[in-house]
């Protein structure tokens, strides 16, 4: 209900739609109000002309041929005496005589169309007497029934083209549009786009060809970063190594400085590694080793692995399983770093007394804390690389930064995806299996 494809339809059938039926009633409006003045006037005129004759010459012979002339007509005439006696008329019209109209003047006395049998107009002759014309108005009726099937007829018509012209609208506009969403879906995961629509001349062409431009641009910039992180981390690697070394004989002869110096080369090395792990992870050629796993003894295993660490923090980590085997193909070793960091992370934010709760079901794991949450403004940059939620942690509780920018890159090369949301005691992380083979 909410696309633009709908809304735009909805638009453009219900405006011109409703522009044709107003401008069809005043049309037909018009049109029958002119039908039944045009007869009124030609009826009138008709009588009056009779009239005229019947003025000069009111003998029977001339009111035998009005007689006859109606007769042969879609009108009948009424002739009246001076005395209002019927002297003749056509076709036996004056069973229709009604006793009003001869009190009438000069005029239309019928005009209702709709209702009445007659259309009537009276002509007085100048000496006495009165010329009654009728006519019925069932022609009338049929001549407005076969306007109004035209109108129908008319409006099935624009019907069937407005669906065409939707259907048009649609495949050159809205289908287009259509294709380069999908195309910047694949563009957020740094893939390098072809769009059809590049090939046109118009403005459709030009936006696709502006976003296969930044795809190319972007993936130049990823591959770019890939290659930094791969080449520092190597570069960094070494030097730590010997600076780490070193340290430790300074800590042997009890330097003060050594601890300093030990301590900070040790947060260095980790955060290289993390590097190292995540330009392995964004390679191209990485792949991860998929085999059977039974995911209820998975979690279980993983739970008693970590579990002394929740108990020396006063945490109580609670496994929640499924009661039927549920198997999925993943990399164990990846997926147990996977979920070893999101435990680690909730028992880092998670005060003593409190819970993590560790959650499987067919389609979903789901870790738990009771620390309280993140902001909302947060919760979409959490899985970004050197993100932390509150830049003024201190170096024990902020890690580095890349833990969880790890955690979704191997999730996601499980065909995986990874979300966090805010509960009511704390933060909920909740992996969808949904994409991993069973």
């Amino acid at each position: 209900m909410n696309k633009l494809s709908f809304k735009i339809t909805l638009f453009y059938f219900f405006g011109i739609l409703m522009i044709f039926i107003l401008s069809s009633a005043i049309v037909y409006n018009i049109l029958e109000h002119q039908q039944v003045e045009s007869e009124l006037e030609s009826l009138q005129e008709r009588g009056n002309s009779h009239r005229d004759v019947l003025s000069t010459n009111f003998d029977k012979q001339t009111v035998e041929h009005v007689v006859l002339m109606e007769e042969k007509a879609m009108t009948d005439v009424i002739i009246l005496d001076k005395n209002n006696q019927v002297v003749d008329s056509s076709n036996d019209a004056e069973q229709f005589l009604n006793p009003d109209w001869i009190q009438k003047k000069d005029g239309i006395v019928e005009g209702n169309w709709r209702e009445g049998k007659f259309l009537v107009t009276v002509s007085n002759i100048e000496d006495g007497g009165q010329i009654i014309m009728l006519e019925p108005t069932k022609y009338i009726q049929h001549l407005m029934g076969e306007l109004k099937q035209q109108v129908v007829f008319s409006l099935f018509l624009l019907v069937l083209f407005l669906l065409v012209s939707v259907y048009f609208l649609s495949y050159i506009i809205i289908k287009p549009l259509l294709s380069m969403k999908e195309a910047t879906v694949k563009l957020s995961k740094g893939e390098v786009l072809k769009i059809r629509e590049a090939e046109r001349s118009d403005e459709v062409g030009d936006l696709a060809r502006a976003i296969t431009k930044l795809s190319v641009d972007l993936r130049h910039i990823q591959n770019t970063r890939k290659q930094f992180l791969t080449s520092i981390t190597h570069e960094l690697r070494t030097p730590i190594t010997y600076i780490k070394g070193y340290a430790g004989l300074l800590k042997k002869d009890e330097s003060r400085f050594g601890d300093i110096i030990y301590e900070e080369s040790e947060r260095l090395q980790e955060l290289i590694e993390d590097l190292f792990e995540l330009a392995r992870l964004e390679e191209p050629h990485f792949q991860i080793d998929p085999q059977i796993t039974e995911m209820n003894d998975f979690l279980k295993k993983i739970s008693e692995r970590i579990i002394f660490k929740f108990e020396e923090k006063q945490v109580k980590l609670i496994l929640q399983i499924n009661k039927t085997p549920i198997y999925k193909e993943i990399d164990q070793a990846r997926f147990d770093q996977v979920l070893l960091n999101l435990l680690d992370n909730a028992l880092k934010y998670t005060h003593a007394n409190k819970r993590v709760f560790l959650k499987l079901d067919e389609n979903f794991i789901e870790v738990t804390d009771e620390g309280g949450g993140v902001d909302e403004q947060s919760l979409p940059y959490l899985f970004d690389r050197f993100y932390r939620v509150d830049s003024s942690r201190n170096r024990e509780t902020g890690g580095t930064g890349l833990g969880l920018a790890i955690t979704k890159e191997i999730v996601e090369a499980h065909k995986g995806t990874i979300v966090a949301i805010n509960v009511e005691n704390g933060l909920k992380v909740v992996i969808d299996l949904r994409g991993i083979p069973g």
